[in-house]
């Protein structure tokens, strides 16, 4: 091998690893993750489900699904349209399933396990955005005192129903708009120790959004998971954002990615 013979042992020492070596390694990890999965693609299939209930496979027969990862945790998500409704599936591996602590649906996110969607409607907005814009929302669906609930979030909205949220890094980061949607229909089957399912219609009126066809819409689907307790969020997993290392923030985990979202696509 060429070069070789000018190899020399330069003995022994130290290396001190900091936090923020720490920090800093992982950022450079989840910005080669985000390199792999552009762009990623989902056609979201015009289709009624009979009826939700819990089996994916049986509601939303051949149906494509997409699968987020991040070491032992993962999940699978589909999505499909009609005229009335978004009808959104998540089939999540998680050991202690559907736990949440959460005393109030705005913090949902934040306490342990919930399923996810983010989406802009606006396909003329800019992919590259890196904050939430005018027709971006965030749904997110959890277990609240032992029930499913909807959550939209918006950064932006025309309808005012603010709520500002603060951490030790980001004070008053402001959601224009952040209530429950009380017209969603929400299906959920626990398999205890493995996992769950959730299935969730949402009527199109409450997101003020109508799918255009062939039009390049962005999104992404995602899953959080919680200590086994279910006391705090741990882990966030996404299909397309790769850049979701950071917990015990209740800031940066409510904040939209949009330049992290994949394109979707309305058949």
């Amino acid at each position: 091998m060429k070069g070789q013979e000018e190899v020399r042992a330069i003995g022994s020492g130290q290396v001190e690893l900091t936090q923020a070596d720490l920090v800093k390694a992982n950022e450079y990890r989840e910005n080669a993750l985000q390199a792999v999965t552009a762009g990623l693609q989902y056609g979201v299939a015009k289709f009624t489900p009979a009826s939700l209930t819990g089996n994916l496979d049986k509601d939303f027969p051949k149906m494509q699904k997409i699968a987020g990862k991040k070491g032992e945790s993962e999940f699978k998500a589909l999505m499909t349209y009609d005229e009335n409704n978004l009808y959104l599936g998540w089939l999540v591996s998680d050991p202690t399933p559907w736990t949440n602590s959460a005393k109030e649906f705005v913090q949902m996110y934040s306490e342990g396990d919930t399923v996810d969607f983010q989406f802009g409607s606006n396909p003329k907005a800019d992919p590259k955005r890196n904050d939430a814009a005018a027709g971006d929302f965030r749904i997110s669906i959890g277990n609240l005192q032992g029930k499913p609930v909807a959550v939209l979030y918006r950064r932006q909205s025309e309808v005012k129903k603010p709520r500002s949220f603060t951490s030790g890094v980001l004070s008053n980061y402001v959601m224009e708009y952040v209530d429950v949607i009380p017209e969603a229909k929400i299906e959920v089957k626990l398999d205890k120790g493995k996992g769950y399912i959730v299935e969730a219609a949402i009527p199109l009126s409450a997101l003020g959004f109508t799918p255009q066809p062939a039009l390049p819409y962005h999104g992404d689907f995602g899953a959080t998971f919680g200590d086994p307790a279910g006391e705090r969020t741990r882990l966030r997993v996404y299909w397309n954002n790769q850049q979701t290392g950071l917990v015990d923030d209740v800031v940066f985990e409510l904040q939209m990615a949009p330049k992290n979202w994949a394109t979707i696509v309305f058949q």
